[in-house]
């Protein structure tokens, strides 16, 4: 074989992001395998891409990799033929070289591969081959498995010899069950690094890119008939009333192609959100074992497009909460006997679609959070009076779990603490212009719903002003506009409240509201002046949560993009970000959850008393 060939650089790229496809697959497929030994199709599929790898391992040179996938195909291929018993014993071993594996093209894509201490590893591997092994049919028939031409070599050439029945090495196991991801961490959801081949690739499905061509294509003549437009009114040949009329023509094709193209564009960067929930149920599996509880994962909605970057970025609070649901939601199998619930807890992770956002629900059947123990530390916590305290919804006071610091545990553990964190999982959430609500029944179990934009790219905004200030609202958080009489707006603990068609809504004006310091890294905005008792207001909402926004104008509608505040500006909570206008202004967008929680601190604290 040709060396230089075999370490081609495109060639690695290939084999490393399609091999991490194959380990992401079988994490689910392995799982389902466990609890389901006799389905055929599944143990054929783990077979097929564990085959595939060695095979392309073993004709790019990558011995260690041939080494440890050959030894668990010997496995799984001793399983198809009825010889061994598909338990959890033998599955702790062959996932724990799924994780080797996974290491493996890590380091493959980071430069090489490096040295590995494998022999406890195969040795196990042979251990529960031997141990759980039935008997043998008479005439084992191996299942056909189609064989490419570079696994001539590795078909061809000496198995591993098999070593002796060996006492189990549980260390190999347990240790991936301790850890089957890492800790959750408090710091924001970091980029993918530019070194990993699976996030600098994407496919796209062939009919995206031909639509993406055809509008390029229309782009491109409009283009032209500009051009041909210009040189006619250089040349005199258009009259003045012609170029005005041929002019708002070709505007009006070229803004339709734009748009067209934008949202095309948009398309073609749109995953499924599979690629995220692949991960759970090797997870749930793994740390409800290490917890010694019973648990089931429901999966739905996982086609559920979602764009790429989001998918990438969602993963680290996913990830948070359905370990805080594992850890502190789901009891021991005990305790749920005691209550008349079944032994089994259940754990559903569900996305859809609702406009222009993705909904992600992550709930559990489990012990759900006590509203009066938040309420009692919130209070001990000074965040609000107990008088205060009684007039709080449910829901209310259920939002001071995602205060910085705020935890309800007696204990906390090494895997996660309900409450400890969620502040990070809000904040980063709001880095993706998300939110996060939660639902909570003591007894009965927890939902939290996650709300985040189709893309980050492109926002449509409602334009408000405020003085001489022009505000961008995110459109997907205006319920409505409306003209109300002022002699509407109460105060009601110290609090402004609007009375709008028999409901009462948190009232905010706007240019109070970053004068008066709420926000106090914001430039200082009055409203003007009016003589009239007549103004208008933007209702906002978040999920159930709803806030009137007191404002001079509405200015209209547009998208824009997003630009981040610096690190000057992080703190400002109720500023998502900034845009640039068509004059080169800039714009702040303003963060809905944000001025919702804002006119929920005044009201708990009556910092406008």
């Amino acid at each position: 074989m040709n060396d230089d060939l075999s370490r081609d650089p495109s060639l690695v790229h290939d084999f490393v992001v399609e091999s991490e496809e194959l380990l992401q697959h079988m994490d689910q497929d392995m799982v389902a395998l466990e609890s389901s030994p006799g389905d055929a199709d599944l143990l054929n599929r783990v077979f097929r891409a564990l085959h595939t790898i060695k095979g392309t391992a073993g004709f790019l040179g990558f011995d260690p990799v041939v080494r440890l996938s050959h030894r668990a195909e010997d496995v799984l291929n001793a399983a198809r033929r009825g010889e061994v018993k598909l338990d959890r014993r033998v599955m702790d071993s062959l996932l724990a070289a799924r994780d080797q594996l996974g290491g493996m093209l890590k380091d493959i894509a980071q430069g090489g591969l490096k040295q590995y201490q494998l022999d406890a590893l195969l040795a196990d591997l042979a251990a529960v081959q031997q141990d759980h092994s039935a008997p043998a049919p008479a005439s084992p028939a191996v299942q056909g498995v189609e064989v490419a031409p570079q696994d001539l070599r590795i078909l061809l050439a000496d198995p591993p010899a098999s070593p002796k029945p060996a006492e189990p090495r549980p260390s190999v196991v347990e240790s991936a069950i301790k850890s089957p991801v890492p800790p959750p961490s408090d710091k924001p959801p970091r980029q993918t690094k530019a070194a990993d081949p699976a996030s600098q690739t994407m496919r796209v499905e062939a009919h995206k890119l031909d639509e993406l061509i055809n509008l390029i294509g229309e782009l491109v003549l409009e283009r032209n008939r500009l051009v041909q437009l210009s040189r006619d009114c250089s040349s005199g040949k258009l009259s003045r009333g012609d170029l005005d009329s041929f002019l708002a023509q070709s505007t009006a094709r070229l803004s339709f192609v734009t748009e067209e193209l934008q949202s095309t564009g948009l398309k073609t960067r749109m995953i499924p959100i599979e690629a995220v929930f692949h991960r759970f149920p090797r997870l749930v599996r793994d740390v409800a074992h290490h917890l010694q509880k019973e648990v089931q994962l429901v999966i739905r909605g996982e086609d559920t497009e979602l764009d790429k970057t989001m998918v990438e970025l969602i993963g680290d609070p996913l990830v948070h909460l359905v370990r805080n649901s594992l850890d502190h939601g789901i009891e021991a199998p005990e305790v749920r006997e005691r209550s008349g619930k079944p032994r089994q807890g259940t754990i559903r992770l569900e996305a859809s679609q609702e406009g222009d956002q993705i909904l992600i629900a992550i709930a559990d059947d489990g012990a759900g959070i006590s509203t009066e123990r938040v309420g009692q530390k919130a209070v001990t916590l000074g965040l609000v009076t107990p008088e205060r305290l009684r007039l709080l919804s449910p829901r209310e006071i259920l939002e001071f779990i995602f205060l910085p610091g705020f935890s309800t545990a007696e204990k906390t553990s090494d895997l996660s603490g309900r409450g400890v964190g969620l502040d990070v999982v809000r904040s980063n959430l709001k880095k993706l212009n998300g939110t996060v609500d939660i639902n909570s029944h003591s007894g009965t179990g927890t939902t939290m719903l996650l709300r985040l934009p189709l893309t980050l790219a492109i926002l449509p905004v409602l334009l408000v002003s405020v003085a001489e200030e022009t505000y961008a609202l995110p459109l997907r958080s205006v319920i409505e506009t409306a003209q109300v009489n002022l002699e509407r707006v109460h105060r009601v603990e110290g609090s402004e409240v609007l009375c709008l068609r028999e409901e009462t809504l948190p009232f905010l004006r706007l240019g109070e509201l970053f004068d008066r310091g709420v926000s106090p890294c914001l430039p200082a905005a009055s409203s003007a002046p009016s003589t009239d008792h007549s103004r208008k207001v933007v209702i906002l909402g978040v999920a159930e949560r709803r806030v009137a926004l007191l404002v001079d104008q509405l200015l209209g509608q547009e998208s824009t993009v997003v630009k981040p505040l610096g690190n000057h500006l992080q703190h400002c909570t109720s500023v998502a970000g900034a845009s640039i206008a068509g004059d080169g202004r800039v714009r702040l967008v303003l963060d809905p959850a944000g001025l919702i929680a804002a006119s929920q601190t005044c009201a708990a604290t009556g910092a406008f008393a």
